[in-house]
């Protein structure tokens, strides 16, 4: 008898390609595909930000495919996109099983199944188990009466309600994921803004999952909890060997929220990592790193380090409730541009009701003290399920009847965040205008200039100038 077949879809991203600076691999999707084959499964993964497809192609892909099960991921703003794509599924395949996962139905399950009948389930929090017990509650015929931990179940116009989420998955027994079933060549760019693709051929890594921040916006606590748990190093170095020797792999992004959340940990990746001659970068806080630190995953291949500052105003960091000061960024910069890497700093406006015109005033100077190589300057988006779309309700900030896919709309110039006295089209002309002065000034352009190692970082930089050029244009036509 041959292994039932199970289909996981990651829906076209809200951003436009031409705008994106790097596609990366859906490892949520390969996690899940993993899982799903060690418990006897045959899973396929459907990628449609790497492989974009007609309704029409997708339909036929889900009706030569045959699955019992069809699992979709999607935040917010795609939830709306994962619908329409479930329902092409239900009318290619009408008794497959369709399962959606991710921040958004880990949030809103009850609500997304009962706006979204084409959703047969909705997955809170980590996947893996609930998932795989999908699978087999399928494959045996009892999907219909089941109770699944964590999932909420549609079944003939009941709700199913399977309560909190499963148990936190066991990290040292998770299977590698399955990286064999993407299109690999489909991936081409930049594994990370700022570094070329072409010159690396990149995948991320998660060496831990868990936040143990309170950010105001964030949602991930409701797929990973706030405690922190990471897996052990032999693993990630059993991973990382298995990218470099199946897959020419030569960088890797760790992707966990917080990569010195523990600084032995830390310290344990770079004495594994460096054996394997890759480089490598992270995300991490300004207060969790010091100097010799930094020095050390400088010298074991990392190049680039990205911190999440949000603000320059330290009220606000105050009330957004970051947990960092203005004094460990400073440091943090300091010591990563010693060390020899590139860094990057995550800033928001936006960020919380209270902000004024004088605190973004604040985050533009901060910028200019910190002097980074790098910055993202984004819109907050007020996610159901964090503090912040709490608090943007009880303000009065909020645009009555939303739907999901507008939560994307401050990535499109059409902002639906703005604060008690800044408007969403003042916030989008602030955003703009801290981009173009960072990114245009002579001294920054001829220092880029002065860094370039061959032609293909000379192509990436081009590129990417005239993608931000078109972007910043884009802007001020639409704030007009």
């Amino acid at each position: 008898m041959a292994n039932m077949k199970v289909l996981l879809v990651r829906p076209p991203s809200i951003m436009k390609q031409e705008h994106s600076h790097a596609l990366q691999h859906p490892i949520n999707l390969c996690l899940l595909a993993a899982a799903a084959r060690q418990d006897g499964f045959a899973p396929e993964i459907i990628d449609l930000e790497s492989e974009p497809l007609s309704h029409i192609d997708f339909a036929r892909r889900i009706s030569s495919s045959n699955a019992k099960v069809i699992g979709f991921t999607a935040m917010t703003p795609t939830v709306d996109a994962a619908a329409e794509l479930a329902a092409i599924a239900k009318q290619s395949l009408p008794h497959a099983i369709t399962a959606l996962g991710g921040a958004h139905a880990s949030i809103l399950a009850r609500e997304t199944l009962i706006k979204y009948p084409q959703f047969n389930a909705a997955v809170r929090g980590e996947g893996e188990i609930s998932f795989v017990e999908i699978c087999r509650a399928v494959e045996q015929g009892r999907f219909a009466d089941s109770e699944i931990a964590g999932t909420v179940l549609s079944s003939g116009g009941d709700i199913l309600d399977g309560g909190t989420p499963q148990k936190p998955v066991d990290l040292e027994n998770l299977p590698l994921p399955a990286r064999d079933l993407l299109r690999m060549r489909s991936y081409r760019g930049a594994p990370t803004p700022g570094l070329p693709g072409g010159v690396y051929n990149a995948t991320q890594l998660f060496t831990a999952r868990g936040c143990a921040g309170r950010c105001v916006f964030c949602c991930s606590e409701h797929v990973f909890g706030r405690k922190v748990r990471h897996r052990p190093t032999h693993k990630v170095m059993e991973e990382a060997l298995d990218c470099v020797e199946r897959h020419g792999v030569n960088h890797f992004t760790i992707d966990n929220d917080t990569f010195t959340h523990d600084r032995e940990k830390a310290l344990e990746f770079c004495e594994g990592i460096k054996r394997l001659d890759v480089t490598w970068d992270c995300d991490t806080r300004v207060d969790r790193v010091d100097e010799e630190l930094l020095r050390i995953m400088a010298d074991s291949g990392c190049v680039k380090v990205a911190f999440g500052v949000e603000t320059g105003s330290p009220r606000i960091l105050e009330l957004i409730k970051k947990g960092i000061t203005l004094e460990q960024a400073t440091k943090a910069f300091k010591w990563t541009r010693k060390a020899g890497m590139m860094s990057c700093a995550f800033f928001m406006v936006g960020n919380h009701p209270e902000e004024t015109e004088s605190d973004i005033e604040a985050t533009r100077s901060f910028i200019r003290v910190l002097d980074p190589d790098l910055i993202t300057v984004a819109i907050a988006s007020p996610y159901p399920g964090s503090e912040l779309n709490l608090m943007m309700k009880e303000a009065g900030l909020l645009e009555d009847n939303l739907k999901w896919s507008d939560y994307g709309r401050s990535f499109q110039g059409d902002s639906i965040t703005r604060t008690k006295t800044v408007s969403a089209q003042r916030l989008q002309e602030l955003q703009s205008r801290i981009l173009r002065e960072f990114y245009m000034r002579p001294s920054y352009i001829l220092r880029r200039l002065g860094r370039l190692k061959n032609p293909r970082e000379a192509a990436y930089w081009f590129k990417a100038g005239l993608q931000f050029a078109g972007y910043i244009v884009k802007r001020k036509k639409h704030n007009g």
